[in-house]
């Protein structure tokens, strides 16, 4: 990998993808100890870290297969820590960063098949306020991710822009949407299609969303999230994010 290209790919649309980063022994490793952990967490069913696919239908909560999002599912598992903090992931996250990256934790989102519910556009630094805006998501293509699956969309240059109007979204998985729909013209969408073991790295300004999965297949993501070390949260803004999220419908704090 040509890092110097691969950091001015993500200067300038707000993300890149590294193709085949994995390679097949540790992502069935990966696999395996995240379908272990999925699977306890579906057993717990712990609010606010557990969401399901529906979340009204009791008897799904403790299918597996009907788990939408485990929320901090490296607390889980000593070997998702390590991961976490693995110099495959620290390297590149440094380049991107252009700072010492420090780890937030892993998310895990599953769009089971035939799902119909979509993630708004948003901007991830919505909720967690960076600045400067010195973070990013990694995002680890557990199973194929082709358009009809509802992968994520970024659009192209749109991390330049500051933090846009958010509002609760009611969607469980993505608790805040865009108010105004973004412009797509400056800003094109790009779907980001990937194999399993890619990883797609997006800049927490950049605009981005998922659409349904029309597919039989699962589409399982893990979304690693990290911050450069010369980046301040906003604790006043996290204290009003909280609190309106806790007055909204019930939602989870991405």
């Amino acid at each position: 990998m040509n890092i110097a290209v691969f950091s001015e790919e993500y200067r300038t649309s707000g993300f890149v993808v590294a193709r085949g980063l994995f390679e097949a022994d540790l992502l069935r490793n990966i696999t395996a100890e995240v379908e272990q952990v999925v699977h306890d967490a579906a057993a717990t069913a712990e609010h606010g870290r557990v969401y399901f696919d529906d979340e009204a239908a009791p008897d799904t909560r403790q299918a597996v297969s009907a788990v939408r999002c485990v929320f901090r599912i490296q607390e889980q598992s000593v070997f998702l820590r390590e991961l976490l903090h693995s110099p495959l992931i620290l390297d590149l996250a440094r380049s991107l960063l252009d700072d010492e990256p420090v780890a937030d934790g892993i998310q895990y989102i599953d769009k089971p098949p035939r799902t119909t519910y979509e993630f708004p556009y948003h901007q991830d630094n919505a909720y967690m306020f960076y600045d400067p805006p010195r973070a990013l998501v990694a995002t680890l293509a557990l199973d194929a991710q082709r358009a009809t699956g509802g992968p994520i969309a970024c659009l192209r240059g749109s991390h330049v822009l500051d933090i846009l109007q958010h509002a609760p979204s009611g969607v469980q998985g993505a608790s805040r949407g865009l108010v105004e729909l973004p412009d797509t013209a400056t800003y094109p969408e790009a779907v980001v299609e990937m194999d399993v073991g890619d990883m797609l790295f997006h800049h927490a300004n950049v605009i981005h969303r998922t659409g349904p999965n029309r597919t039989n297949s699962h589409r399982r993501n893990l979304g690693f999230i990290y911050h450069g070390i010369g980046a301040k949260q906003d604790a006043q803004a996290i204290a009003d994010y909280k609190r309106d999220l806790a007055g909204s419908a019930p939602s989870k704090s991405n």
